[in-house]
């Protein structure tokens, strides 16, 4: 990749970064926000809903119609900065929210202008750079995706050593959560705006036609790829099931037992929180690093024993965040949670890639969406009613929970062993 490539591989990631510290600032302080306006611990799981359903319904979507777009300004380049203003206008309005009820449908706009921005900017990398350069493009886009996540994480936390107030009145969102989204809104709008601005898409860049030839088969085909996928989409469920319940109830949970908050209101809620934004920026860190050693682990180990071993040391983490009582040893956690979020992103769809041809690969990127879709819609629609009435409100059994469901996650892994045997090892 010479270095006029790697310029334009590096213009198609900044915008990632801008869109990672959104998220992260995100994931890390929503749960936060939702309490800080009224929601009990009950109620998070539900909430948390937005993100999972407009990922299956709006990315997608965004992404076909892009496929089919042509114009002066580019296919994939007008749907981008639309949806960035959105999500720009969504980050700014959040943290101002003064109900639960508004700060929901805020939630709901913003994780549809996300998804509706992610599907076509990752697109940009296909669109623009050669074959023989994308996985390279891929790779960078990955690295700043860990930073951006890394950064926004840790933001909140930042702002509170900087003097920013970091516990919330009622009704209120706290000033340095507040500003950590501004900030965000600020960063999406720089780095959007710079690779809106930078990236040239060919003027003859193909338009995908639709093909009504092509639909008699479509639900034959899908039902063929949903035989062969099942033994993955079952790992995929276990292990998003768990991935999800870290995102919804770490921040209660930490707070509680680590800082013995009783309130969401008091400064020792506020303290979790922060630490909570340590802990989910320490995980994404150890992600981005620990995905450029998968390749050659997969090639010595097999990537079902790759796979499984780092579900096991996530499934430890997860537990441990709601048992261990050290920060230190929390810090560890994440950092075993960190090993396992790698290779989830990762395993799976290796696993599965096996298993399908190229004539296939577009519905197969669906049905992997559906299957990391799915476990958080089933778990948003069924851990409120079972943290009321099964555990009489303690949110902090659930991650115990979310690890052993992880570790079942690593047990179905080995039992897969035959698709390392099937193909060779990439």
């Amino acid at each position: 990749m010479g270095l006029s490539k790697r310029i334009k591989g590096l213009d198609l990631s900044v915008g990632y970064l801008g869109l990672q510290i959104a998220f992260g600032i995100q994931s890390a302080s929503l749960s936060r926000v939702f309490q800080g306006l009224g929601a009990s611990v009950d109620q998070l799981a539900i909430l948390w809903l937005a993100g999972p359903v407009t990922g299956l319904l709006v990315q997608p979507v965004v992404g076909a119609i892009s496929d089919r777009h042509g114009g002066r300004f580019g296919r994939r380049r007008p749907y981008i900065l639309i949806s960035a203003l959105l999500v720009i206008a969504a980050l700014a309005a959040l943290p101002m929210a003064t109900s639960l009820m508004v700060a929901v449908v805020i939630v709901w706009g913003l994780e549809a202008a996300m998804n509706a921005l992610h599907a076509p900017y990752r697109a940009l990398v296909a669109d623009t750079l050669p074959p023989e350069d994308q996985a390279s493009g891929y790779a960078m886009q990955t690295v700043f995706i860990g930073l951006g996540a890394l950064a926004g994480a840790c933001a909140p936390i930042l702002l509170a050593w900087g003097g920013w107030s970091n516990v919330a009145q009622p009704g209120q969102t706290a000033p340095s959560i507040r500003v950590a989204f501004l900030a965000a809104a600020l960063a999406v709008a720089l780095a959007v705006g710079w690779t809106v601005a930078r990236v040239r898409e060919p003027v003859a860049a193909h338009v995908v036609q639709h093909d009504p030839s092509v639909r008699p088969g479509h639900r034959t085909g899908f039902a063929a790829l949903w035989r062969t996928l099942r033994p993955v989409a079952a790992i995929q469920f276990l292990s998003w099931f768990g991935l999800y319940l870290l995102w919804v109830y770490a921040t209660p949970v930490v707070a509680a037992q680590l800082y013995g908050a009783t309130s969401p209101f008091d400064a020792a809620y506020a303290r979790g929180a922060d630490f909570v934004g340590i802990l989910f920026g320490t995980y994404n860190g150890v992600a981005g690093l620990f995905a450029f050693l998968l390749p050659g682990l997969f090639r010595w180990f097999g990537v079902t024993r790759v796979h499984a071993a780092a579900l096991v040391a996530g499934a430890l983490g997860l537990a441990g965040i709601a048992l261990v009582s050290h920060p230190a040893g929390l810090v560890v956690c994440a950092v075993l949670i960190g090993i396992a979020y790698a290779s989830i992103l990762s395993a799976p769809f290796v696993l599965a890639g096996r298993a399908v041809s190229s004539a296939t690969a577009g519905m197969f990127i669906g049905v992997m969406n559906i299957f990391i879709v799915v476990p958080q819609l089933v778990a948003g629609m069924s851990m409120g009613w079972i943290i009321a009435h099964g555990l009489s409100g303690m949110a902090w059994p659930v991650l115990p929970l979310a690890g052993g469901l992880m570790a079942m996650g690593a047990v179905l892994s080995l039992c897969l062993s035959t698709m390392d045997e099937d193909a060779p090892l990439i």
